[in-house]
């Protein structure tokens, strides 16, 4: 069983190709903390259920910005495949966790409302209830108001929302990245996820 996680697309302008990719970083925080992953292929245009049963859990990475903050055909594309990932996760009980941009994927799922933001490029403070912490922070957009299906589990300084779950699935939303440099100065939150995949 693999835990599938799903990739950023680009451009490769010199020669019109779009393509798919990880950073090099999953690799490392895959050996560390999990174990075999399956990046999930959206160029194939393979209906993503017939990746589910080989599955045990499932996270979006971040890379590209929303259609709706940010509007172009790469975002177009993702947001449609990773909408349908986020479904099947919910109405099969299959353990979802969305990382910055698939936090923010999940957040407006789940009716959320977002808007761009200052100073979150770098690094900068988080509080949970087990204190503050210092992590990283590569994104444009933050969450400001959770849907009703939603509980926010850690806020920056301006009150913006930097983690969250599903009050009943075992569905997470990080916006920091847990698999670069001070992704886990903050573990707690990642550890409740991993107790839900089997």
């Amino acid at each position: 069983m693999f835990i599938g996680i799903s990739q950023r697309l680009l451009l490769n302008e010199s020669y019109y190709e779009l393509r798919e990719a990880l950073a090099l970083e999953w690799g490392e925080f895959f050996r560390k903390n999990l174990s075999s992953f399956l990046p999930l292929p959206l160029s194939y245009e393979v209906d993503f259920k017939l990746y589910a049963p080989h599955l045990k859990g499932v996270i979006l990475s971040g890379g590209n910005d929303l259609n709706s903050l940010n509007p172009s055909e790469l975002s177009f594309k993702r947001d449609a495949y990773e909408t349908k990932i986020i479904s099947y996760c919910f109405k099969k009980n299959l353990p979802l966790l969305g990382i910055c941009r698939g936090a923010q994927m999940i957040a407006q799922h789940f009716n959320s409302t977002l808007k761009p933001c200052q100073n979150h490029i770098g690094s900068h403070q988080i509080t949970t209830k087990k204190g503050k912490f210092e992590v990283n922070s590569f994104h444009n957009f933050c969450i400001e108001n959770l849907g009703e299906n939603l509980k926010a589990l850690a806020f920056t300084k301006d009150q913006s929302i930097e983690a969250f779950r599903h009050k009943k699935k075992h569905i997470y939303g990080i916006m920091w990245h847990i698999e670069r440099e001070k992704g886990l100065n903050e573990k707690d939150i990642f550890k409740k996820w991993l107790k839900g995949v089997k």
